[in-house]
């Protein structure tokens, strides 16, 4: 009975530890295939430094970095080795970068402390659109963070440079920026970054974009005209504030501001009637005083005519 249990017990532990131990020799085999291939790919480099010493660095490297080590290995040989040890902390991002993209992910990557950082902070779409976009993707990335990944990705080249080009310009930066905006071309590529580019005025009101955010499909198909959505939240601005109007708080208001105005026209006639009777009275007063006093007399017209000449007395 015991010996039936402890062959039991040893074939639960071959039957458990045996896939382990095929994959460990799987992987020393790639070990061992990817120290030959480097040493005899890159051996100018392997004779530099010592096909020993090199082949124990490259084992090291392989046996901690897993697949990504070997083929960043593979792709750049010994230089791997050194770069991914002047990257640092961002080590693991500049050996998947090798590994994904060769030179390009030296380049892009590996070698530019901007372009590293952001792929560690981002993850592989970030690394991607880094090589993809070249010295464009890092701005757009370091404004919008993922939403510009996503944005990036979703577009070639050539529209990569037409957003690019937006955010540097002071009128559509503040688009190129948003995350909605960013996050429509993300979700539809190409097209979707003509129509913005083409209508890059348009959007820059806050109408035009909001109808485009809202439902950018028929826009983006042209079923839809951008600049008459711009337009129709002005037509319905009367009944939005009708809708929204408390007409029983208006009533109110408007009977309380007919009782003040209303009051003060009477208020009003009543001023102008007491004013006019006081100038009537005025006037006839000073009529009677007028009357009661006597008229002046007036001078005589009639003046004494001069003497007539006496004769001379006679002699």
């Amino acid at each position: 009975m015991k010996k039936l249990l402890k062959a039991a017990l040893l074939a639960a532990l071959c039957f458990c530890y045996a896939p382990q131990a095929a994959q460990a020799e799987v992987a020393a085999k790639a070990v061992r295939e990817t120290v030959e291939y480097v040493t005899k790919k890159f051996s100018k480099e392997a004779g530099e430094e010592g096909l020993e010493v090199l082949a124990k660095k490259i084992e090291v490297f392989a046996t901690k970095h897993g697949d990504e080590g070997i083929e960043a290995m593979r792709k750049l040989g010994p230089r791997a080795l050194r770069i991914a040890d002047e990257a640092g902390p961002n080590s693991a991002a500049a050996i998947r970068a090798m590994a994904r993209f060769g030179d390009d992910g030296v380049v892009w990557i590996a070698k530019r402390p901007a372009g590293l950082e952001l792929a560690s902070k981002y993850g592989d779409d970030a690394a991607e659109v880094l090589v993809k976009h070249k010295e464009l993707a890092e701005p757009l990335l370091k404004e919008s963070g993922e939403a510009a990944v996503r944005a990036l990705k979703a577009v070639d080249p050539q529209n990569g440079r037409l957003l690019a080009m937006m955010s540097t310009d002071q009128a559509t930066a503040p688009l190129a920026r948003n995350a909605e905006l960013l996050d429509v071309v993300g979700r539809y590529g190409d097209n979707a970054m003509q129509f913005i580019w083409r209508n890059k005025g348009k959007l820059a009101v806050t109408a035009g974009l909001a109808a485009f955010l809202a439902d950018p499909k028929p826009f983006i198909d042209g079923t839809r005209d951008l600049s008459q959505a711009a337009l129709q939240p002005l037509a319905e601005i009367p009944g939005a504030i009708a809708r929204s109007m408390d007409w029983t708080l208006v009533a109110i208001v408007m009977i309380v501001v007919g009782c003040i105005v209303g009051g003060g026209v009477v208020a009003w006639k009543m001023y102008l009637r007491y004013r006019h009777d006081m100038r009537l009275k005025f006037v006839l007063e000073q009529h009677k005083k007028s009357l009661a006093q006597p008229l002046p007399t007036q001078p005589s017209t009639t003046q004494s005519l001069p003497a007539p000449p006496q004769p001379p007395p006679l002699p």
